[in-house]
């Protein structure tokens, strides 16, 4: 009986070579040649299978490395690079690692398009291997400064594609940008070659580049710089001692790039402060240094990205301590009201705007703030509660900065008169209020030079004096006065006021 003759034995070759994709070293083991013996039955028909595409984009010029995952891969011809299909448009280089992972090229493109692997037997059938063919755009501008608190518009120029024929086709492109990898505030189309990004707020005002993105895949970080500068928005004080040695919070953006080993990071007038701490990106804690009185000087920070702009910068004035003028006959009245105080020790400004920015406030007892209203450089007008102490310190402040205390007596007044008229020969009543310390149990009541005979009612708020009008040698005006109970004489006021006259 003859024998049937055996097929030849599958000849494995297995040799390994190096290649390089790119920049991508791989090791790749020649497919398995199989030597099917004469009469065997042949297999089905298999295409391979393709799952995944890794990356998902890339250049529209070609280039980019494809890693595959799927199945069947060792059925393909590597050699023939109409193995793997982008589209319709074959790799321009294929690697086959194993049955189940392939690298392959990507030629140039557009669009999105499907993966397809080729075999003998056909094409794989899946759509889940996408590539998206995407422009790698690239931001071309001289370097620029930007305010850290953002809201910069910077022009740039494009390259690596058209952004359009017009804006609607630019929002189809899908193209935004990130500053210093942030992402812009706004991007605006412009023309196919142009378009202007809005800086975004940064924390940190340091040199950031440009990035261009095309549905998020990324161009090359540009070579012109965006300089963030920190902005400074509010200093504590608008008033300064001219001795220095003042604590300013400084308030801004971006303050996280200032150097704490720099001492002219931080100025007032050009002049670095005493010291500084920042406490954060937007906070600043620095001790003023000395002045000239009258000087206005603009604080300023300085990072690696540039230096807060003079005209951007709020000022600062230093000032002489300030203080209301105690010599003469100044008092105040018990019944408060409003009194006009001339000052010492510098100017209120020119105009009442120069006032206004000053800040000028005053200071009742230490406790009490009150806001008064400009005269000229050397008065201002400012009204005081009732007083009931026979003195009361007055402190005038600039902004921050506190003048010396000043001690004044407080004057009893009256408040109100019940009458404001008699003829000469007198004998009607006049209800009498006062005011002031020792009120309570004043005594030697007189209209002008005739003393008056007053009996009280009343107690506490309600406290009146009754006085029976004395005879007047003469027709004419005089104002009613008395003595408190602390032996202080009261002083004249418009309540005061009171007539004689000759008329029946």
């Amino acid at each position: 009986m003859a024998k049937t003759p055996r097929a030849p034995r599958a000849t494995a070759l297995t040799a390994t070579a190096l290649a390089v994709v790119g920049s991508v070293a791989l090791t790749v083991a020649q497919p398995v040649a199989v030597l099917a013996a004469t009469g065997s039955r042949v297999a089905a028909a298999a295409v391979p299978a393709v799952s995944t595409a890794t990356p998902a984009t890339g250049d529209a010029a070609g280039g980019t490395v494809v890693s595959l995952a799927g199945t069947g891969f060792k059925s393909i011809d590597p050699a023939d690079l109409g193995s793997v299909l982008f589209g319709t448009t074959p790799a321009d280089r294929i690697v086959v690692l194993s049955d189940t992972r392939l690298i392959a090229v990507s030629p140039p493109g557009t669009g999105n398009v499907v993966i397809k692997v080729v075999n003998g037997d056909g094409p794989s059938t899946g759509t889940s291997a996408r590539f998206g063919y995407r422009m790698r755009l690239t931001a071309e501008f001289d370097n620029t400064p930007a305010k850290a608190s953002g809201g910069t518009e910077i022009p740039i120029e494009v390259t690596g594609g058209s952004m359009g024929a017009s804006a609607p086709a630019f929002a189809a492109l899908k193209v935004t940008a990130k500053v210093g990898g942030v992402n812009a505030s706004r991007v605006t189309w412009v023309d196919a070659g142009h378009l202007k990004i809005v800086a975004p707020p940064t924390t940190s005002a340091r040199p950031a580049t440009v990035q261009l993105f095309q549905e998020g895949y990324a161009g090359p970080e540009s070579t012109g710089l965006v300089n963030y500068y920190p902005t400074v928005a509010s200093v504590s004080s608008g008033s300064l001692a001219a001795e220095g040695g003042a604590s300013l919070e400084i308030r801004g953006t971006g303050f996280l790039a200032v150097d704490p080993d720099d001492p002219a990071a931080v100025t007032i007038g050009g002049v670095p402060v005493t010291s500084f701490d920042v406490d954060s990106a937007t906070l600043i804690f620095a001790e003023a240094p000395a002045g000239d009185v009258g000087t206005v000087s603009r604080v300023q920070v300085t990072t690696a990205g540039g230096t807060t702009p003079e005209a951007e910068a709020p000022a600062v004035t230093y000032r002489g301590p300030m203080a209301v003028e105690s010599s003469g006959d100044q008092f105040l009245r018990a019944a408060g009201g409003a009194h006009v105080f001339a000052v010492t020790g510098g100017t209120l400004g020119e105009t009442a705007r120069d006032f206004t920015a000053a800040k000028v406030t005053v200071r009742l007892d230490g406790v009490t703030k009150l806001t008064p209203a400009y005269v000229d450089p050397t008065h201002f007008k400012v009204t005081l509660p009732a007083l009931a102490a026979e003195t009361a310190d007055l402190m005038v402040f600039q902004d921050t900065l506190a003048g010396p205390k000043v001690t004044l007596p407080v004057a009893p007044v009256v408040t109100s008169l019940s009458a404001t008229s008699s003829p000469l020969a007198g004998g009607g009543t006049v209800q009498i209020k006062v005011a002031g310390a020792g009120s309570a149990t004043a005594t030697d009541f007189a209209f002008g030079d005739n003393p008056a005979t007053c009996r009280t009612t009343g107690v506490g708020a309600t406290l009146t004096y009754v006085c029976t009008v004395p005879p007047a040698a003469e027709a004419g005006p005089v104002w009613v006065h008395f003595t408190s109970g602390n032996d202080v004489a009261s002083r004249f006021t418009a309540a005061a006021a009171f007539s004689y006259t000759d008329l029946d």
